[in-house]
Order: structure tokens, then sequence, then C-alpha cells
């Protein structure tokens, strides 16, 4: 387990080995990024460094017991807090304050990750205050986040805070090769929607429905601008029926005013949807600028509202609205 097989973010990694290297590592940290960008996968390889008994260059020995427990997924010295609810409450956190008062059984350190931090409750984030403030010293906690001012102040203001950021289009690019292979055309289609997140373009990638997803959203999309009935119809039913992707939806339809933009703007060769020139320059000729870029506001609006746990209903009813103008 280490930090060479990871594409990017090189500026955390670095950080992070430093605060190894010269044994100054804090007690808690806040990885803020986008969801896929890479915090989860550099948490958890911090995580087996600073669990390892006999770590070298950034890398863990792979032979003592904390790392052969690690790997097994059974060390006691971590621990991983997640829920697919959408709080975590103060009960969960408590655990954490309970277990950080007793003492490593195989490592120097404790270390707890706590996934989509911004979940907690304010209750949670002021219970977690009070290990901040009187930390165990062998005690680590890694918040990871996708909304970094959703934390308390207080909470912030205790932590160290390493940003997380974009992909290049090449460092996203090379990811796919690797792991994906297959036509460089779809692979930098792929990347140009990902918008340098290595984990969302895997997750499209890998993705049998997007192509047919996409497809139907450009049907669709001409319509709603100039406010055809059926196709809004249509389009609240398809978003309604694709509740569980519509991250993805989002982006196409982003991706989709992006390109409006760029045509509109004379910039024909810097396409994302490259395939979709046609559509994108018809409707292009009859969009104003000022009036993309709302609709271009409005999604973006929509993306944070659903991070922060909006109505979906109400959330893609204004949505429409926003979109016809």
């Amino acid at each position: 387990m280490d930090f060479e097989g990871i594409t990017g973010q090189r500026e955390v990694i670095e950080n992070l080995k430093r605060s190894l290297s010269e044994d100054r590592v804090s007690h808690a940290y806040i990885f803020s990024g986008p969801q896929g960008i890479g915090k989860k996968t550099i948490a958890r390889v911090f995580a087996g460094l600073l669990l390892c008994n006999d770590p070298h260059g950034g890398a863990t020995c792979g032979r003592c017991k904390a790392c052969l427990l690690m790997e097994n997924g059974t060390n006691p010295d971590f621990i991983s807090i997640n829920t697919d609810g959408p709080s975590i409450g103060v009960d969960l956190i408590r655990g954490i304050q309970s277990d950080s008062v007793l003492r490593p059984m195989y490592s120097r350190r404790k270390v707890y990750i706590v996934e989509d931090a911004a979940k907690m409750t304010v209750q949670a984030q002021n219970c977690l205050l009070k290990t901040f403030e009187e930390p165990p010293g062998y005690v680590v906690v890694i918040l990871l986040t996708t909304n970094y001012e959703s934390l308390l102040e207080t909470v912030r203001s205790r932590a160290q805070h390493l940003q997380f950021r974009k992909y290049t289009h090449d460092q996203v690019m090379q990811a796919l090769k690797a792991r994906i292979g297959g036509s460089s055309s779809v692979l930098e289609l792929i990347a140009g929607y990902a918008d340098g997140n290595i984990g969302q373009a895997l997750k499209l990638a890998e993705s049998s429905e997007f192509s047919a997803m996409r497809d139907r959203l450009f049907e669709l999309m001409p319509g709603i601008g100039s406010g055809r009935t059926r196709d809004i119809f249509e389009l609240a039913a398809f978003l309604e029926e694709n509740r569980e992707n519509i991250d993805v939806l989002l982006d196409i339809m982003l991706a989709y005013y992006r390109d409006l933009l760029v045509a509109s703007e004379g910039a024909a060769g810097m396409l994302i949807n490259s395939d979709k020139k046609d559509i994108i320059m018809n409707n292009a000729r009859n969009c104003r600028s000022s009036r993309i870029i709302e609709c271009i506001d409005a999604i973006g609006a929509a993306k944070g509202a659903l991070r922060q746990h909006a109505n979906y209903q109400l959330l893609t009813d204004y949505l429409l609205i926003k979109l016809q103008g």
C-alpha cells in the first residue's frame, strides 16, 4: 500500500509524506473536493502508513501485523464511518470517542475516517470537537467531504485542510486507458464529461446506460428551451425514472448548455459532445449567451441542492421551470 500508484494529487500526497517523514502528523485532517476525486483512496493509503510498524519511502512494509490486518479489513486500530442515510448522528461520533480512549493494539496510532463528513449533524460535529480539543496523542481523525463550508467553523479551525484539485484532461485519459481501454474517441468524450474527476470518468465508462441517457437527453433538451410542452413532460418523467442517475443526468445537461455557449461564441472545435455537433449548432443559433448562462447556473444550483439533500420532486420541478425561462 503506497502513494506511487495514484495519479495526480501530488501536492496533497507530498504534504502527507512530508508529515510522515518529519513525524509531524496532525491529530485531525479534512480532505475536501468533488465526489470521486480520490479522497477516500488517499485517506486509506495514509491510514495504512500511519498504522504500519515499518514504513519506508511512503510505502507500508506489508509484513507487520498491522499491515496484514489492514489488508484483510480487520485492523481494530482503523475505523471507517460511512452511512447511506441522510445524516451522521451524534451516536456514531460518540462511538469514536469511546473507542479512542482505548490504546492501539498493534500500532503507534489509531485512525478514524469519517466519509461524507458534511452529513454530520450539528450535535455530531460538536461532539467531535471534544476529541479535536483534547485528542489522545495516538489518535488521527480524517474527515472526507465534498462541501468544506458546511462543516462548523470550530471543526474547520481545529483540523488541517487539504483540498483536492481537479485532474488534468491527460491524467483522466491516462486513468481511463489503464483501467478501461477501448476507443480513444469514446474515452475523450467521457474525459470531457468528467471535468477533471477520475472517479466520475470511471463511473461513466463502466456504465452501460450512459450512452442511452445522453442520446435521450439530446432528443429532449432542444424542446425544453423552446417551451415545447410534450418535451417538458417527457423530461420530467425521464428525470423521475432515473433518480439514481441524477448526478450523471445533470452533468450531461450541463455539458449540453456548455457546448451551446461554446458554439454561440464561435468555438465549435471545443465541443465536448462533438458527435452531436449538428444538434448543438442548430440550437446555438436560437439562444442568447445570457440565457444559456442562466441555464448553466440553474443546473449548478440543482447539483448543490442535491448535496444538501433537497426534496427531489421540488428540485426537478423548479429546474424545469428555470430551463424553460
